[in-house]
């Protein structure tokens, strides 16, 4: 998800949709327009680039921009304009798109990786503290608000330890996909649980060193 506050015109606001539930809302098969196509044309384009209709589903951002590059191949563009890799440059779909080229596995780990708010730097303006960026829980644990605070005090040592900032919040640097992955993998080997599976690199780049292989 974004990491910072833009202003954006009325399109990428709709996109911002996608990026928090990966599924188009009603109106957005009348946002792709492709000459003398009809609606149904549209909807019938969107399913073969993986969008869904009937189901809320979630997905990392890659897989928007994945979509939205599906869209533009097939000859549709976006109303207004709006490229989804114009807001997000530095998703691997859109720096391989820029390239003209797939990404090596090695070019795939080093680019940033900004879905994990546990590595979030806090603005000083923000408010945010640092228990506001744990993003681990015990396997298992009480997701009760009411044992929200205790999960946070647990996890956080465990953060530390597997890498995560020295405070939270105090790196303003994102971490590259692959450091990223080898801090998630020891939350897991050590028994904790993503507050937010969207945060992990292995469900949006499931190729990636460490990462369970289907």
């Amino acid at each position: 998800m974004l990491r910072k506050v833009h202003c954006f015109t009325l399109p990428a606001l709709v996109a911002s949709v996608f990026l928090l539930t990966g599924c188009p809302p009603p109106y957005e098969n009348e946002q792709w327009q492709r000459p003398s196509t009809t609606q149904e044309g549209v909807r019938a384009a969107m399913v073969k680039c993986g969008y869904q209709f009937r189901t809320v589903t979630y997905e990392p951002d890659n897989f928007t921009a994945l979509r939205f590059q599906c869209m533009h191949k097939q000859g549709f563009t976006y109303k207004g304009g709006f490229d989804f890799c114009d807001v997000r440059t530095q998703l691997p779909a859109c720096v391989a798109q820029k390239r003209g080229h797939e990404l090596s596995l090695k070019e795939l780990e080093a680019l940033p990786f900004d879905a994990d708010r546990g590595f979030y730097d806090i603005k000083p303006e923000s408010g945010m503290k640092e228990y506001d960026q744990v993003s681990w829980r015990r396997k298992g644990a009480s997701q009760h608000f009411s044992h929200v605070s205790e999960n946070q005090r647990e996890a956080i040592p465990v953060m530390y330890a597997c890498g995560y900032p020295h405070p939270l919040g105090s790196n303003p640097v994102s971490p590259s996909i692959g450091r990223a992955a080898q801090a998630q993998k020891c939350m897991d080997e050590k028994g904790f649980e993503p507050v937010n599976k969207l945060q992990l690199v292995c469900t949006a780049y499931p190729q990636v060193t460490g990462c369970p292989k289907a």
